[in-house]
């Protein structure tokens, strides 16, 4: 399994200064990554009324394309896409059956996550989510709605000051593991929770290709997934009663990892259908220059 890491350009505090640096920084840029992309994914792209926003799903595209080309003989902009009913995007059966990859990406503020993986004989579900803590965000209401009556009972045990980095764990969890089904927000958020009683801290490394160097990332490992079953009511004391929790959702093997790129940075991985450990993952930051000189 492969973690692909990409940073962003950002948005200066000085407009105008922003505006010049796009002229002159990215101008260059942007002219190698369009050619890369088809016209529904720019037609798409130009749709963001923030010119940062456009920027940066064309360099996101182009991205993606330039990495799973290091994987096949196939050239970026030759590659071919379908997408689930709730919009999941995976390769065309044809290049799905000739290469074996499977990939899922995802972006937030300025950072990009792109997960990789090759196989041959084993069908599997792969999601990835990265999110940056927010300290503006409510957390509050979102849990009423969205975690399960134990996750939250789990997460008010914590220390204050570890509460909130909880919500930001069981958040990149949820969205990785919606993002693996393939049911996206069609699926509850409720109907299944993350389980942290066995969890463990591992490193993992991390390589940045140019300049070469390497540093160590925390990742959880150890956390299970279970779905929700059967009746849910309510005692008299207003406690949630009644859970029937399945082991590992139903008894499929799900490998699960929680990491943190920075303080700032969390990400979540799921795979459904093989069972990996920390050993296993390659993780690499790539930088812009790089991709789009590939």
């Amino acid at each position: 399994m492969d973690l692909w890491f990409l940073a962003l350009p950002t948005m200066h505090k000085n407009v105008e200064a922003f505006s010049s640096t796009v002229a002159i920084d990215h101008s260059y840029l942007i002219h190698q990554a369009c050619p890369l992309l088809n016209e529904e994914e720019l037609a798409k792209a130009m749709r963001y009324r923030q010119p940062l926003a456009r920027m940066h799903a064309i360099y996101i595209r182009a991205f993606l394309r330039v990495t799973l080309s290091r994987y096949a003989r196939i050239l970026p902009h030759e590659w071919c896409f379908e997408y689930g009913e709730q919009g999941k995007p995976n390769l065309c059966k044809t290049q799905r059956q000739q290469t074996g990859l499977v990939f899922n990406l995802s972006h937030s503020g300025d950072q990009v996550l792109l997960a990789v993986t090759q196989t041959a004989d084993q069908e599997i579900e792969l999601g990835v989510d990265i999110e940056c803590e927010r300290e503006e965000l409510s957390i509050s209401t979102i849990m009423e709605n969205y975690f399960q009556p134990q996750e939250i009972k789990s997460l008010m045990q914590l220390e204050l000051s570890d509460q909130r980095r909880r919500f930001f764990d069981l958040w990149v969890l949820k969205e990785s593991y919606i993002k693996a089904t393939g049911l996206g927000l069609a699926q509850s958020l409720k109907s299944f929770g993350f389980d942290f009683s066995l969890s463990n801290k591992q490193l993992l490394s991390l390589f940045d290709e140019k300049p070469a160097s390497e540093q160590s990332l925390e990742i959880v490992t150890g956390i299970v997934v279970n779905t929700l079953e059967g009746c849910v009511g309510e005692g008299s004391a207003g406690e949630d009663t009644c859970f029937d929790y399945s082991e590992q959702a139903g008894g499929q093997v799900w490998s699960i990892f929680l990491g943190r790129l920075s303080a700032s940075y969390r990400f979540g991985l799921m795979v459904k259908g093989r069972k990996l450990d920390v050993s296993s993952i390659y993780a690499r930051r790539v930088s812009l220059v790089s991709v789009l000189n590939d």
